[in-house]
Parts: C-alpha cells; sequence; structure tokens
C-alpha cells in the first residue's frame, strides 16, 4: 500500500464534514471490482473500465476511498480518467495517470443530515473510469494486468449520522485482464464469434 500524502488527509477531511473515521469490526464482504466493457481488443481499439464499490449490508453507503489503480501499461495508454457522481465529492481527485497506472485517486460523498444532504446508498456504486487504447505497437499476445492497491475505504454507518468506519480491513481489491491475441489468436476468436452468431441466426 502506499502511504497517503498529507494533502489527501486533508482533502478526505472535507468529506467527513462533522463525521468521525474510526476503526470498526469487520462485517461482510466490501470489495472493490473492475468491469471491462471489452476484454479483448484489436489494434487501435478502445475500451472502457469503471471501478465499483460493494460494502457491508449493515452499512449506510460508502463515504471515501484512496486507491492507486497498478497496469502493466506497454502498448498502449490509459486517458480519460473521471470520477463517477455522486463520489465525486468535495475533496476527490481522479489521480495521475502514469507509465505504471493510475495514483492518487480519492473518491468520496458527503452524508450531512442536519443540511439535509444524504448519501447515495447504491451498493455497489460505481465511482471511477478511464480508458484504455491499444496502439498496435506490437503484434499481440499481450495482458494487461490491472489492479487497485486501497489505502482508505470508509462507510457511513447510517442515513441519519456523519459517521463513518473504516472497512479496509478485509477488503478484497479489485483485479482484472485486457487480453491482447496474437494474430493467430486474433483470427481464432473471429471465427468462434462468427460461428456463435451463425449458430444464433438459425
Amino acid at each position: 500500500m502506499h502511504p497517503n500524502t498529507p494533502a489527501p488527509r486533508r482533502a478526505f477531511a472535507a468529506l467527513a464534514l462533522a463525521g468521525l473515521a474510526i476503526a470498526a469490526p469487520q462485517a461482510q464482504a466490501q470489495a472493490i471490482n473492475i468491469d471491462i466493457a471489452n476484454p479483448t481488443l484489436t489494434p487501435g481499439e478502445t475500451t472502457i473500465i469503471t471501478l465499483t464499490a460493494s460494502y457491508p449490508d449493515g452499512d449506510y453507503a460508502v463515504a471515501g476511498i484512496f486507491t492507486d489503480l497498478v497496469a502493466n501499461v506497454i502498448h498502449g495508454g490509459l486517458s480519460d480518467p473521471s470520477l463517477i457522481a455522486p463520489m465525486a465529492g468535495p475533496g476527490t481527485s481522479v489521480g495521475a495517470v502514469g507509465p505504471g497506472g493510475i495514483t492518487g485517486i480519492i473518491a468520496g460523498q458527503l452524508n450531512f443530515p442536519p443540511a439535509f444532504i444524504f448519501a447515495d446508498p447504491t451498493n455497489p456504486i460505481a465511482f471511477y473510469q478511464f480508458d484504455f487504447t491499444w496502439d498496435g505497437s506490437t503484434t499481440g499476445g499481450y495482458i494487461l494486468d490491472i489492479e487497485t492497491d486501497t489505502s482508505r475505504f470508509d462507510t457511513y454507518v447510517d442515513r441519519d449520522s456523519s459517521l463513518s468506519v473504516s472497512r479496509l480491513d478485509g477488503l478484497r481489491e479489485g483485479r482484472a485482464v485486457i487480453f491482447i491475441p496474437a494474430p493467430a489468436g486474433a483470427a481464432a476468436f473471429g471465427l468462434l464469434a462468427l460461428g456463435a452468431a451463425t449458430r444464433r441466426r438459425r
């Protein structure tokens, strides 16, 4: 895990408002999931990648997430990172895209009942999205590994409180792959897809 810098700590404080983040007993599964719109690419093709967070049933909503996205980007690039509302609250950050992935992602939402501000309790909730484009600089046989490395995962206890708790312990990190097949593999994949489509039409 990457250590937090003072700036993200201050930024996350804005998300908590009057809330207090405290250690909490382990509950049901909490996880970050990585959804890839198209996990098999052809040269020049782009796919959209979405991060979602799930949290224990007994909690009310996700409060905030600090995470880095680790990816072995060699033949292509990551682009267009964005936070997904409502997880784009005060003090959040899309992070910085680099050769090893995206660092410094801060996502979160407010829950401040005195001001009639209530967090979205959707579970799982989408919070981040970006693109990957294969530049075609390799003939294929390349697998892009993507995973999260999370240093903070907090949830709100209930709808009528600004109190947040840490659910980092036991968090299942997101992991996924994008496959760039070699030419023969791509042809075989295409034939399989064509065969499947032909069978469906019959």
